[in-house]
């Protein structure tokens, strides 16, 4: 598949790399002017410019996905550093991953509104169909940017003169509701065909994606009357609901398959659990191998070859993200059944399948013919055949009672530290083993089903007063395929209990995903969620973690009511002088 697309729109040539489904993966070609749009091969061109905004490095890729959303109570950059880094919250208006983002999103915005000016008028599009496609992505843009920096330009026409760039910035209420709006408008028009690539909008995605913003909207951080919010949780249930009514997406039996399936480059045609995503191909070695993707390399377990790269198991990895502290507790603590909490620590090993992948108790070293747990030789019954192969795993150590502890022996060693697992780099599964790349063939989801499950439980309690069994249901349903026991409804009953109960599921099921951050600032815990690493830096279990410790105080130390949103890129403020700096930035 070919990974690179150059796209011409409103005479302006750029280029950029595209998501990894039959549709999008077009040869590279530059279309002129005078022949834009005489083909349907040609529309699928300027479609294809649209979608690809979001596999750059600046959006999905690296920047928005992770140095902008990873930054929450469960999730922590593991480095200590003063740079002006907005994984450690010490950044300013001037940060170039906060510009170049902002400017991704108003160039997909920019490439939507030039396309859709073109297909009012074209003989390829009769159906609208492409048309429609475009609208909605123009639509989730304005949403990402409305949610991260609250007061924004909101362009719906086409920007193709200075004066026009010159705008100043709508109230993010009027953005938010305009763009849920234009995605209620393409509902009709779009497909219902879910055997279309989890990389293409769907019917079911826009109620999936419209629930996710009517809850952001009904959130404490957004403006608006009490009356509002609650039609608001009103309309997120529906659309949740339809997706669960249109029996086109199960959660799939196998969690950790659900991932493996994303590194592997591969679409789920039974489960359809995975109902968008991001994808990347290629590891920039050769221009047809062209990826703007770093999941997997900042984002997952740390892999540390450095050399004899043919015969290595495992890709190299920084693994610059660590599960924290509160991670390892909602897993480890929060929820149990009273027969749970009468277990030692040692009897419940892996009680949570979503812990043994999303916090391993290892790194990979990544040489060959090595035990999986170094010497003695390995013992396969401690091996979960996340890896195949001789590959080192790595274990966590730690001093308890003076005795240095693994974590192959002590299943609480490692707690606060351990890298996040959701994306391992398994070269068997990216397909190829590759020097030291940055850049990789792992896709990111943007809405998986279980995600679906939980907003409408969310809604449903916040609307109503108060879950149905039928509500705390799906919910359980998520916690079973996890594989582990749910106290009774009637412990879940009352509105509080559940929403608290949907609020840590929401945290096991889905972290690492770039969805808990917003999660924290709607429910307006966000600044005094984050400042738990203050407390967390002097926990016992996490105290003599060296850097990782240091880096977690830094974050509880920095973030600040301001952090609820992004600044206004300074450049920006330069060029567009009606735009005012966000408050407080």
């Amino acid at each position: 598949m070919k990974k690179t697309i150059k796209y011409f729109i409103s005479a302006v040539t750029a280029a950029m790399a595209l998501v990894s489904c039959d549709f999008l993966d077009q040869e590279p070609k530059i279309i002129s002017g005078e022949t834009y749009y005489n083909t349907e091969q040609e529309v699928q061109y300027g479609l294809a410019g649209i979608y690809g905004v979001m596999a750059s490095e600046d959006v999905y890729g690296n920047n928005y996905s992770v140095m902008l959303c990873q930054n929450d109570d469960l999730s922590y950059f593991n480095r200590s550093t003063t740079s002006n880094y907005t994984q450690l919250y010490s950044h300013d208006a001037s940060a170039t991953e906060i510009y170049e983002a902002w400017t991704q999103l108003y160039r997909g915005i920019k490439n939507a509104n030039a396309f859709m000016n073109a297909m009012q008028t074209s003989e390829f599009d009769e159906d609208h169909a492409y048309y429609n496609e475009a609208r909605f992505l123009r639509a989730y843009y304005h949403f990402l940017l409305a949610q991260g920096w609250g007061d924004v330009p909101l362009r719906d026409y086409e920007v193709n003169s200075h004066s026009l760039v010159m705008s100043a910035a709508s109230p993010q209420y009027d953005v938010l509701k305009w763009a849920a709006d234009e995605m209620e408008a393409c509902y009709e028009l779009a497909s219902d065909d879910v055997s279309l690539t989890p990389e293409r909008v769907t019917k079911t995605v826009i109620d999936g994606i419209l629930a996710r913003v009517y809850l952001f909207m009904a959130g404490e951080s957004v403006e608006c009357s009490a009356d509002l919010k609650h039609e608001f949780y009103k309309l997120a249930m529906d659309h949740a609901k339809a997706v669960i009514d249109s029996r086109k997406h199960e959660l799939n039996p196998d969690y950790t398959q659900v991932f493996i399936n994303m590194i592997s480059d591969q679409y789920d045609t039974q489960y359809h659990e995975s109902m968008w995503e991001v994808g990347f191909l290629g590891d920039r070695s050769t221009p047809d191998k062209w990826s703007n993707g770093r999941i997997g390399d900042v984002l997952g377990l740390q892999s540390t070859v450095n050399s004899n790269y043919e015969t290595a198991v495992c890709n190299y990895s920084y693994g610059q993200y660590n599960g924290s502290l509160g991670l390892w507790d909602l897993y480890w603590r929060t929820d149990r059944t009273d027969d749970e909490n009468e277990m030692t620590d040692d009897q419940i090993t892996g009680w949570d399948i979503r812990q043994d992948w999303n916090l391993p108790p290892y790194n990979y070293r990544g040489s060959t013919g090595m035990s999986p747990y170094g010497n003695p030789p390995a013992d396969p019954a401690k091996d979960n055949g996340s890896c195949t192969g001789g590959v080192d795993k790595t274990p966590y150590r730690e001093s308890k009672g003076g005795v240095r502890v693994r974590s192959d022996e002590d299943p609480t060693v490692g707690a606060g530290i351990r890298c996040c697992g959701k994306w391992r780099r398994i070269a068997e599964w990216e397909g190829h083993m590759t020097n030291k790349s940055l850049y990789n063939t792992i896709n990111f989801p943007i809405l998986r089903y279980s995600d679906v499950l939980l907003m409408y439980a969310e809604a449903y309690n916040e609307y109503n007063g108060a879950p149905t069994e039928e509500v705390f249901n799906y919910v359980k349903s998520v916690r079973d395929r996890a594989g582990i026991q749910t106290r009774p409804y009637s412990e879940y009953s009352g509105q509080e209990d559940f929403r608290q109960l949907v609020r840590n599921e929401r945290g096991r099921e889905l972290c690492f995903e770039g969805i808990r951050k917003f999660d924290l600032i709607r429910w307006g815990i966000f600044v005094e969620s984050v400042r738990q690493y203050l407390t967390w830096a002097d926990d016992s279990r996490f105290s003599q973690a060296g850097t990782p410790t240091s880096a977690a105080r830094t974050i509880g130390s920095n973030v600040a009511e301001r952090h609820v949103y992004f600044p206004i890129p300074a450049v920006e403020l330069g060029v567009n002088k009606q735009l005012s700096q966000n408050p407080l930035w």
